[in-house]
């Protein structure tokens, strides 16, 4: 509702709320210091939400060792004790098919909680996907490489949306939307990062089906 309010008047703001406050007169003094301001906060969720990412980026995260200490230790069996230690996840063998799920949301317990999606784009290599970053000792990389075959995606935010995708025959791409099915490429990134004339898929790309090439 539009309502105005005095000098000295205060109300209440509920998390759902939400103000728009137009000043009569912005002093100088105060314009000048908040021109020095940066919400350090807001500036990196922004480059984490938009920076443009490399699938290999995503994977290479995914793998990272992540040491358990403090109050995250892992209690072993053997001594019956809690301990530090250092945990990996890696493929034991490199199946005919992949399927993989970007993270496109991000919750935020700090304030007020929220999720938000996170909508960088992220360069799909199209073919000889390397997945040597992903796999245990002792596995066969000779089978590789692997050809993406498939894309769902996801428009609009958490709380709601709409899924698209895209499949490949052969050479051919076909693009669905509920019952409309047309022939088109999806607009990929280049591998330095590029965007395509568009880059929608790029950004909205959230499942992934790669085959492996017999």
């Amino acid at each position: 509702t539009n309502a105005e309010y005095g000098e000295g008047e205060q109300y209440t703001i509920i998390p759902t709320t939400t103000v728009v406050i137009q000043l009569a007169s912005f002093p100088e003094a105060l314009e000048r210091e908040l021109a020095h301001v940066k919400d350090t906060e807001s500036f990196e969720r922004l480059e984490k939400f938009q920076k443009p990412l490399n699938l290999y980026d995503c994977l290479n995260a995914f793998v990272k060792s992540e040491e358990l200490v403090t109050g995250n230790k892992w209690y072993c069996g053997e001594c019956g004790e809690e301990q530090n230690a250092i945990t990996t996840t890696s493929l034991s063998h490199l199946p005919p098919f992949l399927l993989l799920q970007l993270n496109r949301f991000d919750f935020s317990s700090s304030g007020v909680p929220r999720t938000e999606k996170i909508r960088c784009p992220v360069h799909l290599p199209a073919e000889d996907l390397d997945l040597a970053c992903m796999v245990g000792n002792g596995v066969d990389l000779t089978v590789q490489p692997y050809t993406l075959c498939g894309i769902i995606h996801h428009h609009g935010g958490y709380g709601g949306g709409h899924y698209t995708a895209h499949t490949r025959d052969g050479d051919h791409w076909r693009h669905y939307n509920d019952e409309t099915v047309s022939p088109r490429e999806p607009h990929l990134m280049s591998p330095t990062g590029t965007p395509p004339e568009s880059d929608s898929d790029a950004r909205s790309a959230y499942v992934l089906l790669y085959r492996r090439e017999p």
